[in-house]
C-alpha cells in the first residue's frame, strides 16, 4: 500500500470491514535479496496485478498472523516469503524495457545526485543546488532523474528521509522533536504529518509498536 495516497475503508464481498496487510519494506534489505544495485528502484509501477496465487499468499499470511498473539520465527519467515512473492510479482508486471533499465548503470550525474542526497539526508536540501552540483539545469535534472530511476527527485528524497526517520524512531532514545529537527523539519507537527502520510500511523505509535516487538 503506497503511503502517498489515501486508502479507502473498503468492505469485503460479504459487506464486512476489510483487512489490510501493510508493510514497510527496507529498500536496502530488499535490493540485497534481489541482487540489485543500491540505486535501483524496487517498483517500476504504482500497482501490482493481484494474481490468484498472490491473493492466496496474502490470505495465508493474514491467517497466520491473526492466529498468533506475537510475531514468532515462523511468522517472520512467512512475512519474508510473502514480500519475496510481492517483489516477484512486481518484476513480472514490469515492462521489459523498465526491467532492463533497472539493471543498467545509472547516468553518472544521477549517481552523484543520489550520493549528495544520501550524504545530506538530515539536512534541508535545495534541488537547485543539487542540479547545479551535477552540472544540469533544474528542469534537465528532474527529467533525467525521472528517466533513469522512474521516480522524481522529490519522491526519492522523501523515501530517504522516511528510511532515516524509521531508523531513528526504532533505535534512538531522542524525543520526537529532536528526531524532527534532525531530519530538517521546522516543527514536530510537520514531521508527524509527513510520517503519517507515508506510513499511515503517527510516529509516536510507530515507535511504541517497534519497541514492543
Amino acid at each position: 500500500i503506497g503511503g502517498d495516497r489515501t486508502q479507502p475503508a473498503g468492505l469485503d464481498d460479504a459487506g464486512e470491514p476489510g483487512l489490510f496487510l501493510a508493510f514497510y519494506i527496507d529498500p536496502d534489505w530488499a535490493r540485497r535479496r534481489r541482487d540489485l544495485p543500491s540505486s535501483a528502484p524496487l517498483f517500476t509501477q504504482a500497482a501490482i496485478t493481484l494474481e490468484p496465487w498472490l491473493h492466496q499468499a496474502a490470505a495465508n499470511l493474514l491467517d497466520h498472523l491473526t492466529d498468533n498473539e506475537s510475531i514468532d520465527d515462523v511468522a517472520n519467515y512467512e512475512i519474508e516469503r510473502f514480500i519475496d512473492s510481492v517483489l516477484d510479482a512486481a518484476d513480472a508486471s514490469a515492462p521489459q524495457m523498465a526491467r532492463a533499465r533497472i539493471n543498467t548503470m545509472l547516468d553518472f550525474r544521477v549517481r552523484k545526485a543520489i550520493q549528495l542526497m544520501k550524504a545530506n539526508v538530515c539536512e534541508r536540501i535545495s534541488f537547485d543546488d543539487v542540479a547545479r552540483s551535477v552540472g544540469l539545469s533544474r528542469p534537465h535534472f528532474f527529467a533525467l532523474f525521472k528517466e533513469q530511476t522512474n521516480l522524481t527527485p522529490n519522491v526519492y528524497w522523501n523515501t530517504l528521509r522516511m528510511e532515516e526517520a524509521v531508523r531513528q524512531l526504532q533505535w534512538s532514545q531522542e524525543p520526537l522533536i529532536s528526531v524532527a529537527c534532525n531530519l530538517g523539519f521546522t516543527t514536530q507537527g510537520n514531521f508527524s504529518r509527513f510520517f503519517r502520510d507515508h506510513v499511515g500511523v503517527p510516529p509516536t505509535l510507530y515507535r511504541e509498536a517497534a519497541r514492543a516487538t
